[in-house]
């Protein structure tokens, strides 16, 4: 196992942001919530997830932890690939889910 800080994390972070929004979206387009509720609780949520990554603290057993997203290649010796300075995935969680909104729109 090896670790690597890369300039490839902030971008994976993204796109791990727009797969949870869009999976989130999908389910409330599913269950028959309206658009512009759905978009409100996916926004909402994606933020409060967004802040666990970024500043949140768990229990378990008495010992607290953060959580953090860290990624790995498809190679048979996977490389993770971690942050070099970290993300704010909080900051970008509206606008994320602007925009996959944005790409829904002919689905609609």
């Amino acid at each position: 196992m090896k670790w690597i800080e890369s300039e490839i994390y902030e971008d994976l972070c993204a796109e791990f942001q727009y797969q949870w929004i869009a999976s989130l979206r999908d389910v409330l387009k599913k269950h028959g919530v309206p658009t512009a509720t759905a978009k409100e609780i996916c926004g909402e949520f994606s933020f409060d997830l967004s802040m666990m990554f970024d500043q949140g603290e768990i229990e378990c057993d008495g010992v607290s932890y953060r959580p953090a997203v860290v990624f790995t290649d498809d190679e048979d010796d996977p490389a993770f690939i971690a942050p070099d300075d970290g993300v704010a995935f909080h900051e970008y969680a509206f606008g994320t889910t602007d925009e996959a909104y944005e790409s829904n729109q002919g689905d609609g």
